[in-house]
């Protein structure tokens, strides 16, 4: 099981880690496309009889066989890279709703620290606050962001009061 830090840890990851997300999205969807329109080029001529045939017994394929196997490694391919995107897509999408739910200072804070890659102190006077309070802010919409990026799965035991009654 995962413990709360791993959360947090994560979900600074992927804050840090979000317009490279958007880059590897972008990079992902244009070689798809490139992909395909190689796709609509590579065509398989049909086959002959007597025309073409294996030599020797060396199990070479046939320059049709050829063009059909490079065509099917390029479908692959271009399925890897959409489960990929899709991948990077859904992430994405649930920073963006996470951070969607803060308020506007909070947002500014998370987008300047982690997504900007700014110091605390830079953060603070990004949003024209003193360098403790964007961290006490900061570290609060953190926790909100990670909880709702993966839900309560894990909540610190210093939330938890545990009381026992003396015999």
């Amino acid at each position: 099981m995962r413990e709360y830090g791993d959360y947090i840890r994560e979900t600074k990851r992927l804050l840090q880690n979000y317009n490279k997300m958007k880059v590897a999205a972008l990079n992902l969807t244009e070689e798809i496309k490139a992909q395909e329109n190689l796709l609509r080029d590579e065509s398989i001529a049909s086959v002959r009889y007597g025309e073409d045939g294996v030599q020797s017994g060396r199990g070479e394929f046939t320059t049709v066989e050829a063009a059909a196997v490079r065509r099917l490694r390029i479908v692959e391919h271009v399925e890897d890279m959409r489960r990929r995107l899709d991948e990077i897509t859904a992430t994405m999408r649930a920073v963006d709703n996470a951070l969607e739910l803060l308020d506007e200072v909070e947002k500014e804070v998370i987008r300047a620290r982690y997504m900007d890659g700014m110091t605390w102190a830079e953060a603070a006077r990004h949003v024209s606050y003193t360098e403790r309070w964007a961290k006490v802010r900061g570290r609060k919409a953190l926790r909100d962001v990670a909880l709702m990026l993966f839900g309560v799965l894990m909540r610190p035991m210093q939330l938890k009061l545990y009381h026992e009654k003396n015999p």
